[in-house]
């Protein structure tokens, strides 16, 4: 576990305030949630079989004999936040992100202490495959604004429930027959999670996990992978599909990715992600989609300084207040650049998409005490402007997405 000081710290806090900057001007929120949890919310959404409960958590009894564990990782931490102040009670999808530590007693690697950080991203009621592409596409959208022009995103799909337990049953039924030839790490997996054999990175078990029986998914989720990947062609992300890519966590299903970059060694992996929709439920909440990815900070200053990118610092603004009038898949696009344009003029946004009347939404950006509001009607949509209206002074333009950053320094 490292310390941190000057001039290193330099480095993390700009990071740290352009993650901000990004995340905020996307209409995100920060969360920070205890490091401390209880035991069984990582043994219950995380897996029993994988290494991160297996081997690698710090867990403990406190004074009152409870088992606690310091957090290995964000998600489940999320989720019982959500699902503890009944943050899902609406229709809207709650989008939050977080800046924080966290723990594994795992050999230490490089851009991988005991005590490391991750910058993470959950999106909560989202239930569309369309949600998971657009993550994407802000994680290319994110790592290009920092400066890194060199990475590449790994896709898999994991199906259904139906088609991951007949996979799962096939690997069972091709490893029993080799599980002498398995090391001991895979031979538990095999009794508990057979998925998690595509984790080993032993030369014993890499031969037979290439030769191992390759997932089939359902037509539904193979049209939904593809319209994910013509997506991501058209926004020009660089991905490769990875069909042994099944991430190191029980929760996720459907869509999983993980990014690349150079500089890292062996370990190359920067950032990884996925649809995770049984969790919420699988906590005791209602069935409401979920997808999210977490960044490893101390790979991503590597692949940054490899890449010789210099982080400046800048300044968080006031919220902007985004009217989202119209919705439709159609709209998706004009809305990120909404959104790069917020990044450009560093202002955090509030994305409404709730039905109702302009009024109304003025009146909650009033409420949240907005300094300005962005208005996209019929008639902005079809002219592909925005309405920028102050709410101080009640002046209102119409302009381009790109004019918006000079509009708002002439205001300022």
């Amino acid at each position: 576990m490292d310390d941190l000081f000057s001039p290193e710290i330099a480095l993390w806090q700009a990071l740290e305030e352009k993650t901000r900057i990004f995340f905020e001007a996307h209409g995100f929120r920060e969360i920070r949630t205890p490091i401390l949890e209880s035991t069984e919310l990582f043994s219950r959404s995380i897996g029993e079989a994988s290494d991160i409960v297996h081997k690698e958590m710090y867990t403990f009894e406190d004074r009152g004999s409870r088992s606690l564990t310091l957090r290995p990782e964000m998600t489940a931490g999320v989720v019982r936040a959500a699902l503890e102040h009944h943050w899902l009670k609406t229709d809207e999808p709650l989008f939050v992100y977080y800046v924080g530590p966290m723990f594994r007693a795992e050999r230490p690697q490089a851009g991988r202490k005991r005590q490391f950080h991750q910058i993470g991203v959950e999106t909560l009621n989202t239930h569309s495959f369309l949600n998971d592409a657009e993550l994407i596409i802000m994680v290319k959208g994110f790592l290009e604004w920092l400066g890194l022009k060199q990475y590449t995103v790994k896709l898999n799909h994991l199906g259904s429930r139906e088609d991951r337990k007949k996979f799962t049953q096939a690997l069972t039924d091709y490893f029993k027959q080799l599980e002498s030839k398995l090391c001991k790490d895979c031979q538990y997996r095999l009794s508990h999670n057979v998925l998690r054999i595509f984790d080993c990175k032993t030369e014993s078990c890499q031969p037979l996990i290439q030769k191992a029986p390759k997932l089939e998914i359902s037509g539904e989720a193979t049209s939904e992978f593809e319209k994910v990947t013509s997506l991501l062609k058209t926004e020009k992300v660089p991905f490769a599909i990875e069909p042994k890519l099944v991430r190191g966590l029980d929760y996720y299903t459907g869509l999983v990715f993980e990014v690349t970059a150079e500089g890292l060694g062996a370990q190359d992996a920067v950032l990884a992600g996925g649809r995770y929709d049984a969790l919420i439920h699988d906590l005791g909440g209602p069935e409401a989609g979920a997808s999210g990815f977490s960044i490893g900070t101390e790979r991503l200053l590597t692949a940054l300084s490899h890449a010789n990118v210099q982080i400046e610092q800048s300044i968080l603004k006031e919220t902007v207040y985004v009217a989202a009038l119209i919705h439709g898949e159609e709209n998706c696009q004009f809305y990120r650049q909404i959104a790069q344009a917020l990044v450009a003029a560093q202002k955090r946004s509030h994305f409404s998409f709730a039905k109702g009347s302009l009024s109304n939404h003025l009146g909650r950006a009033s409420k949240m005490k907005a300094g300005f509001a962005l208005i996209i009607g019929e008639d902005e949509w079809k002219r592909g402007e925005v309405s920028l209206k102050n709410m101080a002074t009640g002046e209102q333009k119409r302009m381009k997405p790109e004019h918006l950053a000079q509009a708002f320094r002439e205001i300022e």
